[in-house]
Order: C-alpha cells, then sequence, then structure tokens
C-alpha cells in the first residue's frame, strides 16, 4: 500500500526468519533500552527530512507510513533474544531510572512485560491505510485477510468460525466505506467549493458579514525580481465575471483549461502564455523568481501581463479562458522564473454578455452613482479609471472590521454595496474591487473582478519580496479596448498597505525562519546535480551505521556459541517423545529462557490448551522417564508419544 514492495520484503523476511534459525543473542534490559533509543533516534531524524522535504499536511502520514521499518529494533531484539516479550518500562526514562536505582540497593522490582509484536502489526496496519496506494480494491482484502492470520496465529480463534465473522466485518467496511463516499460527495456539493480548495469557478467573499478580517500571517511565496528591477504590484490566482449578491462566479463555467504552449529557445524549455509568434522576445522582457510550496492543481500567482514561465518541475501546467494559470507539481514545493510586461493577456478578450452585467438588486444605486460621476460622459478610459480613483481615495476608507451585517436588507430594499456606496463609505478590497467592477460595467466598459495577493513586503537582507496570507486581495480587470488588452485596476485607498504589513513578531519571525529552511532544504537536496551526492552520503551512513550494528551482534553471537561449546552441554541426558513437541511450542510461547527446565516451561501451554489433563499427564510421564533410576517399560514410552502427538494436533489447531 505504501509503493515500497522491496523493503516490506526485506522487513518480512527478517522478522520472519527467527522461525528459521537457531541464532539468538542475549539481550537484557540494557539492550531493549539501546533499542529504543535507536528506534527515538531514528524516528525523530526521519520526521525532520519528512517535515524539511514534503507538505506539511502531508508530513504526518508519511512519517507513519515509515514507522515498521523505523520500529524494527525492538522487533529484531524480541525475535532474536532468548525472550518471547520486553519489559514494559523500555519506554520510560523514569520506569529504567528506577530500575537501576533498585538494582543497586538490592531490591527486587515487579517487571510487567508485554509482545511487541502486536504494535509493530498494528503499526504496520496503519503504515499501509495512510499509504498512497490505499484507495485501491486490494486494501480492504488485504487488512481482513491479515487481520485472520493474526488472529489465527494467536491460537485464540478457529478457522471455521472466524471466516464468517471476517466475511460480515468486510461487508459492513464496504457500506461504511461507501456511505463516506457519498457523504463527502454531498457536502462537497453543498458547499458549492467553499471548503477551501481552489475552485477556479467561485470565489466566497466577507461581502454582508460583520467582525474582524482574519488572514494569516504565514509566508505563501517569496519573489525574486532580476537586479535593479521592480517586482508587479499584483499577481492574480483567478478572474471572475458573475457577482451574486456575496459571491462571485463564472457565468460560463471556465473549467476548459488547455495546456500552454511549450518552447525550446537554445537549451531552455518555456512555456508560452502569449503568442507563439512573440515567444522570440520572450528572454529581453523582465522576470522574477517565484518560490512556495504548491499541491496539486494549484493556482499561480501571476501578473497580468504574464509572458511566459521557466523552471518550473511539473507534471502539467494550464490555463482557462480567463487567464487563471493552475500547475500540477512534481514536488510539493516549486521554483521557477516568470517572464511578464508581455504585450499580451492570457486571458481571452471580452464576453459580450457577462462582463457587462450588473445584478438587477445593485443596478439602481450603481446607476445613481455613475450619474454622479457623469463617467459616461468622458470619452477616454484613462480620465474615467482616474475619476473613479479619486474618487474612492478621497471619500471612503480602508478598514478591517466590517460593519455591513446584510448582503440584502429587504424592508428597504438596498444591498451590502449599496449601502458601502451611500452610507458607511469603509470596507474592505472586496467592496472596493466589486463595486468598481460593477460602476465600469454601468459606463459601458467591460470589467471583471480578480483575486490574489499584492506584493508589497521586501526583505531587504535576502533581496527578496515576501507574500503572506495577509497580503491576499482583490481588484479589478479593465478591458481597453484602444490596446486590446486587459488592466489591473485597483481603487483601493493605497494606506491598506499599512494596515497588513507589520513588524513580525517573535514567534513569526520564527515560523518565517522554519518556511524557508524546508523550501530551501527541499530544493536544493532535489537538484540534479546534488540528488545523487546526498543519495550516496545518506546510503553511507546508513551502511555504515548497520556494519556496526552487524558486527556487533556476529560478535555477542559467537561468544554465546563457544559458551555453549565450553560448558559441554549437548541436550538432555534422557530424551522422551515430549521433547519432539519443543518446535511447535517454541511457536507459541517463544524461546525457552536458559535455566528453565523443559517441564516447567511447557506447562505455559495450558491456558491454550482445551483440555489440560492431558499436558499435565503427559508432563508426569516425561518427569518419570527423565529421572526414574528404573528402566521404564515401552508401553509408557509409547503412551507419552501418544499424548505429544495429541499435543501437537492440538496446537496446531
Amino acid at each position: 500500500m505504501t509503493d515500497r514492495p522491496l523493503i516490506a520484503l526485506m522487513l518480512a523476511l527478517l522478522v520472519e526468519a527467527r522461525h528459521w534459525t537457531r541464532f539468538r543473542w542475549e539481550f537484557d534490559d540494557d539492550a531493549c533500552g539501546r533499542a529504543w533509543q535507536f528506534s527515538s533516534i531514528a524516528i525523530a531524524l526521519a520526521a525532520v527530512l519528512i517535515w524539511l522535504d514534503g507538505n506539511r499536511y502531508t508530513a504526518l502520514p508519511g512519517l507513519l507510513s515509515w514507522m515498521p521499518p523505523l520500529l524494527l529494533p525492538m522487533q529484531f531484539v524480541q525475535s532474536y533474544g532468548m525472550r518471547d516479550s520486553l519489559p514494559l518500562g523500555t519506554f520510560s526514562f523514569f520506569a529504567r531510572h528506577r530500575r537501576e536505582r533498585n538494582r543497586r540497593l538490592g531490591l527486587t522490582e515487579e517487571m510487567k512485560t508485554f509482545n511487541f509484536g502486536n504494535v509493530l502489526f498494528t503499526v504496520t496496519m496503519v503504515a499501509g491505510t495512510v499509504g498512497s496506494k490505499s484507495d485501491t480494491w486490494l486494501f480492504l482484502p488485504g487488512v481482513l485477510i491479515l487481520t485472520g492470520w493474526m488472529l489465527l496465529a494467536a491460537g485464540r480463534s478457529r478457522a471455521l468460525a472466524l471466516i464468517p465473522v471476517i466475511a460480515v466485518a468486510g461487508m459492513l467496511a464496504m457500506a461504511g466505506q461507501y456511505a463516506l463516499e457519498r457523504a463527502a460527495d454531498w457536502f462537497g456539493r453543498a458547499s458549492s467549493g467553499r471548503s477551501g480548495r481552489f475552485d477556479p469557478n467561485f470565489v466566497s467573499t466577507l461581502i454582508g458579514t460583520t467582525g474582524a478580517i482574519q488572514q494569516s500571517p504565514d509566508i505563501v511565496w517569496r519573489l525574486r525580481p532580476r537586479e535593479n528591477t521592480a517586482p508587479p504590484a499584483l499577481l492574480r490566482t483567478a478572474t471572475f465575471n458573475n457577482f451574486l449578491g456575496t459571491n462571485w462566479r463564472n457565468q460560463r463555467p471556465a473549467d476548459d483549461f488547455t495546456d500552454l504552449v511549450t518552447l525550446s529557445i537554445g537549451d531552455e524549455v518555456f512555456h508560452i502564455l502569449q503568442s507563439a509568434e512573440q515567444a522570440a522576445t520572450l528572454l529581453r522582457l523582465p522576470d522574477f523568481a517565484l518560490r512556495g510550496a504548491a499541491s496539486e492543481e494549484s493556482p499561480l500567482p501571476l501578473p497580468g501581463d504574464v509572458a511566459g514561465l521557466r523552471d518550473f518541475e511539473q507534471d502539467a501546467i494550464e490555463r482557462n479562458a480567463l487567464g487563471t494559470v493552475r500547475i500540477f507539481p512534481k514536488h510539493s514545493v516549486i521554483n521557477g522564473t516568470v517572464f511578464w510586461k508581455g504585450r499580451t493577456n492570457p486571458e481571452n478578450p471580452p464576453l459580450p454578455v457577462e462582463d457587462l452585467r450588473i445584478p438587477t438588486a445593485e443596478r439602481e444605486v450603481i446607476r445613481e452613482v455613475v450619474a454622479n460621476l457623469q463617467l459616461k460622459s468622458e470619452p477616454d478610459l484613462r480620465l474615467k479609471l482616474a475619476t473613479i480613483r479619486a474618487w474612492f481615495i478621497e471619500e471612503f476608507r480602508y478598514t478591517r472590521n466590517l460593519t455591513i451585517r446584510q448582503p440584502l436588507n429587504r424592508s428597504t430594499g438596498t444591498t451590502a454595496i449599496g449601502r458601502f456606496l451611500t452610507r458607511t463609505r469603509a470596507g474592505h478590497c472586496e467592496y472596493f474591487a466589486t463595486a468598481t467592477t460593477l460602476m465600469l460595467r454601468e459606463a459601458g466598459i467591460p470589467a471583471r473582478y480578480a483575486t490574489g495577493f499584492a506584493v508589497m513586503e521586501r526583505d531587504v537582507k535576502r533581496g527578496e519580496f515576501v507574500i503572506r496570507g495577509t497580503h491576499g486581495h482583490a481588484w479589478c480587470r479593465v478591458w481597453d479596448q484602444t490596446t486590446g488588452r486587459w488592466l489591473d485596476f485597483d481603487t483601493t485607498p493605497p494606506d491598506w498597505s499599512a494596515m497588513v504589513t507589520q513588524q513580525p513578531s517573535g514567534m513569526q519571525w520564527f515560523n518565517d525562519g522554519l518556511k524557508r529552511l524546508r523550501e530551501d532544504f527541499f530544493l536544493w537536496r532535489n537538484q540534479p546535480t546534488k540528488r545523487l551526492a546526498v543519495s550516496l552520503v545518506m546510503m553511507g551512513i546508513g551502511l555504515i551505521v548497520a556494519a556496526f550494528v552487524v558486527k556487533r551482534l556476529w560478535r555477542s553471537k559467537r561468544r554465546l556459541a563457544s559458551h555453549k561449546r565450553a560448558s559441554g552441554y549437548a541436550g538432555p541426558a534422557v530424551r522422551t517423545p515430549l521433547h519432539e513437541l519443543e518446535t511447535t511450542a517454541r511457536k507459541h510461547l517463544g524461546n525457552r529462557p536458559p535455566g528453565q527446565p523443559y517441564a516447567e516451561w511447557l506447562a505455559r501451554l495450558r491456558p491454550l490448551l482445551p483440555d489440560a489433563l492431558t499436558l499435565d499427564e503427559a508432563l508426569a510421564l516425561h518427569q518419570r522417564i527423565r529421572f526414574d533410576p528404573e528402566t521404564p517399560p515401552p508401553s509408557r514410552r509409547e503412551r507419552l508419544a501418544s499424548l505429544a502427538k495429541q499435543l501437537e494436533a492440538a496446537l496446531k489447531r
């Protein structure tokens, strides 16, 4: 499910090989503690690398998918040690120190143990659940088969009784999954794009709501213009053309995305947003580097007159008719070059009806405002825009504390935009952009509503501009019939930038540093020239650690073998038919601890057997055959052999 079959096979062989080999090590409590420390360090390093190497929303699932190999040292100590369980105090720093203190003082302490295999099994199932292929049809049958296998191996279930239970559980799981999928689809339709995921056809606004505007101060993008050049003032992510009281939509769905034209100029590959005929002038245009986190179908923040893109590692880049450009990145962090100030625009010319439509509820107040400003009598577009901008700057103020309560007051017939234009004359960028778009349409000029970011915070030390969530902005796009181009037109009073650009706090400074570190490290590591070197270094470190561990294990294994040879011990002096049960019993009890009598060890099988009397009789005969000074009659051995076969059959069931 995690798409790592080779690693999974190696881990499975290592865990299961304990049944095929008699190599064992004397792992004491200190060795268990060292194994846990090794796993803890590995988990911490993996967490840091995964966080630096990916999206923060996928970091936790990524870490969970790697937990089985990270916990392998603990399972190795249990599987290849002389005990079939691990001390519970291994995982507690204070418990280990208390045990050491009691040992020094000669005090006894009851040690609780548990089977770590259950933990590893559960962690492995969770890792498969968050794997990249867990949405395939193989997932649910695999979970059911492994769960049934575990219950059978534990000896607590019978196959005939377990099969119908597993089948019913599988049907319930399928029904639950189907219900959750249907609920998710319904919720997605009901939310109509309000879930926070980017929708090229819909954007919700705060028009008609009250309260203070809350935006994240975290860094979203970083922009580095070419030396001695100014950056663009506005970066657009999407454009909309139909206002419906509280939100903007596209009257004609703009989801008909098409791939950008790809051209090669020398050794470089460019994605062209302007006409292919003008691609030869691309390298003479101003450019800037754009860096930030991106997910699948992320909109790229681009200037209104963007001409081309270069160096973005992606599976596809496409745009729609309204100029929205989205990317399907190969990685969670993208970095590339944007060329702008081209002579054409990425969006299509205005639509004859949609880009002049004014909602009925807004029409009267918009018509009155346009008449008072005498916009229709002004023949020049530039003078119209200057008049509107001057009016908003002189007569209105920007505020992030919204007071207009309802989008439509039915008792007075006034709308939120109407009250903004005639009464409160205070609002944030969504009010200014919406009102300006409708006013231009009333004056006969095609206009659209645009969303994106304003470029206003400069990091002089690093030579870049920082774009935060608080820099999110809205403005309008105006059609210039003379030049055949769309123009950015922002009527929000310019003092709004001072309200959102503030000195970052200590915590924000720390968060900004982590953001830069993660993105810069990710891009550095994934450079083609660095990727091989980093892989070789990581492989070398892994081999050194593995060689050290193998060497230590080999030495301890050899000492244990030589000790056995020196003692001259070659098994029991008298063997009985019950000794043949040791291999089967080991699967249920684990390895017999050194010094524990064989009969005492086998006695632990009582809870697993349906009839403990058979075991008691077999143990009594075993002890008499071994320690009775008289030679036992053949019937006694035959009876013990029969009992041993019955016990083996019961254990296998």
